[in-house]
């Protein structure tokens, strides 16, 4: 049996459960740290600065932007390293360093500690996915990619969730003293449970690996449909961002009440699998295109919606299903596309989404009111449909 053939075997034979399991579990983990920021945010700004309009920016836009400049430096390490000896200690750091944004004292500080979070947390999502689409047995990676969305997208809601129940009964500190022992966990459990899949001929070097990335940058077939992904976590962070005071301002909602609001949108993204599941039927461009056509409908419905707060709901339950949609699919494509460099071609759509990210809490602000904002993020989803499409011509997606 020929090393390739072995490879082969083993991979259908791998073990599926557990390990994915583990991984969506600290996927949860890893992307409530993006997201609590906006729902923490103004407690924080309140605590060290009064009135608290430098806390989305020191606290989501600095997690955000590193979080996505991080991908460039982990994805090709896990190319050339291998998926554990990037997943353990990296989940590792992000605990001490989580730890500490429990003891900030400072915004400078907790500018300086959510950087660094950012910076290491993008470790997980590199490997993570790429550990999906090699060791899982191939009929299983399409339900594989989709479950770890629904955690990265869920993430955006139960982070939000989390932090606000956290900070009420307890206070923000402990939003991260909690969390810091539960990736503690997590690496065990990464260590333990995890098999590194097995690689195939001789690894390239690490700057061959770079030089790889680099490459990767440019081609038509990524460049496009990372610009769209840009789109992405930008109009869901900027979105979730303005709903909140709209909430509370026009419709008199207390806390609990906008957390329930935030709560609806749950269930859409746990249909992210079916997403997967309809990848691998009918290919990742179709599917994202369809994805962020239903997401451009749900923001339009949002922004003409601000007099019935039960059409708001339904519409911004619509925008969430298109993000689920997405997410998925674009994850397919780009790892299919990617080869033999698998995770440094999602380090680059991980670089342009969360790139995305770190401009919501700023967009969010922006004196254009709320229908305003959600009528020009919806645009800009639909001009990324457009290059999803144009980005796909003449290229054949390999079935995931």
């Amino acid at each position: 049996m020929t090393p390739h053939e072995r490879a082969k075997a083993g991979s259908e034979q791998a073990p599926v459960l557990a390990p994915l399991a583990v991984l969506v579990a600290s996927a949860l983990l890893v992307l409530s740290q993006l997201y609590l920021a906006i729902t923490v945010a103004p407690v924080i700004g309140e605590t060290f600065e009064g009135d608290g309009s430098a806390a989305p920016a020191a606290l989501g836009t600095t997690y955000a932007l590193a979080y996505g400049l991080g991908f460039l430096v982990f994805g090709p390490l896990s190319d050339r390293y291998g998926r554990k000896p990037i997943l353990v200690p990296g989940i590792a750091v992000l605990a001490i360093a989580t730890a500490g944004m429990a003891l900030a004292t400072s915004l400078p500080m907790v500018a300086a500690l959510r950087t660094f979070q950012g910076f290491v947390a993008a470790s997980f999502s590199t490997a993570a996915l790429a550990y999906v689409g090699e060791a899982l047995p191939p009929r299983w990676r399409a339900t594989g990619i989709g479950a770890m969305s629904t955690a990265f997208l869920s993430a955006g809601i139960l982070g939000q969730v989390y932090a606000q129940a956290i900070a009420d009964a307890l206070s923000w500190r402990w939003v991260f003293g909690l969390a810091a022992p539960a990736f503690v966990i997590a690496a065990i459990a990464i260590a333990t449970i995890l098999l590194e899949p097995p690689r195939i001929g001789e690894p390239a070097s690490l700057g061959q690996k770079y030089r790889e990335m680099a490459a990767l940058a440019f081609r038509r077939d990524l460049l496009l449909p990372n610009l769209a992904a840009f789109s992405v976590l930008l109009s869901f962070v900027a979105m979730y961002a303005a709903l909140g005071p709209l909430l509370q301002t026009q419709f008199g909602l207390d806390d609990t009440s906008v957390l329930y609001v935030r709560l609806a949108g749950l269930p859409a993204m746990l249909l992210a699998p079916v997403a997967g599941w309809l990848v691998g039927r009918y290919g990742p461009t179709r599917v994202a295109f369809i994805g962020y056509l239903i997401a451009a409908a749900g923001l339009a419905a949002e922004a003409i919606s601000t007099g019935a707060l039960w059409l708001l709901v339904i519409s911004s339950v619509v925008f969430v299903l298109g993000i689920a949609t997405i997410v998925p699919a674009v994850i397919a494509m780009i790892g299919g596309r990617g080869g033999s460099s698998r995770a440094g071609a999602l380090a680059l759509n991980g670089l342009y989404v969360f790139a995305g990210a770190s401009c919501g809490p700023l967009v969010a602000q922006l004196p254009i009111g709320f229908t305003g904002l959600l009528l020009a993020l919806a645009a800009l989803l639909v001009i990324a449909a457009a290059l999803v499409v144009v980005g796909s011509r003449r290229t054949v997606d390999a079935t995931v």
